[in-house]
């Protein structure tokens, strides 16, 4: 039986990989070295904006550099790829063309689990950059599972993407009390569960653990899974 190795886009940003990379570590069952998963990591933080590729028209730069990703990984013989990157998931169905390689879809990989957390009369808030709200994605997986969903006003998105560009990406910086401003936002609005819908916002979710879904944690389970190593809480 060949080895199984997970290959990993990343750079968008660097800090949401290395988050990746440890939370894959933390999260796999292994009493040795070698019980450990082989990976293969891209850190591909010159890659374009993907916010800005949406807004300008541009996503066909973010596919060919995405399939410049794909060469190298299809080189190195990887299994299974993740892309710790809630927007670049706009283009997902193109990329996996690129490849026979399968590739996790994370916003899909949250919905489905969704369904099981969430109860009919229950919503659920989207927390993301304005390209992954302009497009509809966690709109459209959450319609697809029959779960209800609010996204925010315009003023509350521009302190959603003031968190996530000048907060997180600029300065690494994890502002609790801006971020509970605008999670109370969503739960003012009937929101039982905020989705935090952008890999830089994963870092709230330890403060925020009742309140918050983080769909990195649904992607390492799967990428954990799609190497055949046992998954820990």
């Amino acid at each position: 039986m060949n080895k199984k190795i997970l290959g990993i886009i990343g750079g968008m940003g660097t800090e949401a990989t290395i988050d990746f990379y440890t939370r894959i570590m933390n999260h796999t069952v292994a009493n040795k070295d070698q019980d450990h998963i082989d990976m293969v990591i891209l850190n591909h933080a010159s890659i374009i904006d993907r916010t800005y590729a949406i807004k300008n028209n541009k996503l066909d730069e973010l596919l060919r550099q995405m399939h410049e990703n794909i060469k190298i990984l299809e080189y190195a013989k990887v299994t299974s790829i993740a892309i710790p990157c809630n927007t670049s998931h706009s283009i997902i169905d193109k990329i996996q063309g690129l490849t026979n390689i399968p590739i996790i879809n994370m916003i899909e990989e949250t919905a489905k689990n969704l369904k099981d957390v969430v109860n009919k009369n229950e919503k659920v808030g989207i927390m993301a950059t304005d390209g992954t709200i302009m497009l509809k994605m966690y709109q459209k997986e959450c319609e697809k599972y029959g779960i209800n969903y609010f996204v925010p006003n315009e003023e509350i998105q521009k302190q959603v993407m003031s968190i996530i560009y000048d907060d997180v990406k600029a300065r690494g910086v994890f502002d609790n009390d801006k971020f509970k401003s605008v999670l109370d936002y969503f739960m003012q609005n009937g929101c039982k569960y905020v989705i935090l819908g952008c890999t830089e916002l994963s870092g709230f979710k330890k403060s925020f653990k009742e309140t918050t879904i983080d769909p990195m944690d649904y992607l390492v389970k799967a990428s954990i899974l799609s190497v055949d190593k046992k998954y820990k809480e």
